[in-house]
């Protein structure tokens, strides 16, 4: 009886051997069926992906990029006319009047300057040197804290800046200050 059990046995285990090979060997039939279907499912997902980010981008990201100087911020306090002209001036580096920290510091600058017309705008870029003047004094007599400290700083100094750029030219030849970029350090 012990031998029939020790063939029983044996059966058991050359049936198990047999049935741990064919899922071995179905699991392995699978496999490449399963990357034949994953991988073009996958080069699918991001050709569509690919698809739709560029449609978003477009519909609604690019809109809102500014290319250029001429374009206004977002922060215009009324809509431009047909005969406005913005004036897009060159970057300025001023060293700022010492603080409390009495570091010296310095600010880089670009601005444009908006204009009723094609004439006021010809007079500011064939006397760029009257604006840079105004600039720079009224500039360098600002320390950082008097530029950063409050919200309405910046506000305050582009109101000023016009001021300054009117006096100087002796008439309202500019109706707004665009700043489109400043640096202190």
């Amino acid at each position: 009886m012990a031998k029939k059990e020790k063939i029983k046995a044996k059966a058991k285990d050359k049936n198990a051997e047999a049935t741990d090979a064919t899922k071995v060997k179905d699991s392995a039939e699978r496999k490449p069926l399963s990357l034949a279907i994953i991988i073009p499912v996958i080069a699918v997902l991001v050709v569509v992906g690919s698809i739709a980010g560029t449609i978003v981008t477009n519909k609604f990201i690019a809109p809102l990029v500014v290319v250029g100087s001429e374009a206004p911020p977002a922060t215009t306090h009324g809509k431009i006319g047909e005969e406005q002209v913005i004036v897009p001036m060159e970057e300025f580096l001023v060293n700022l009047a010492k603080g409390d920290n009495k570091k010296a510091e310095y600010m880089r600058i670009t601005m444009s300057l908006l204009t009723s017309n094609e004439k006021d705008s010809l007079e500011l870029t064939q006397n760029v040197a009257v604006v840079r003047d105004s600039v720079v004094n009224t500039l360098r007599q600002k320390t950082s804290g008097d530029i950063l400290d409050t919200p309405e700083s910046i506000a305050s100094l582009k109101l000023e800046l016009r001021e300054v750029i009117n006096n100087a030219y002796g008439k309202g030849i500019v109706g707004e200050v665009y700043i489109t970029d400043f640096v202190i350090q």
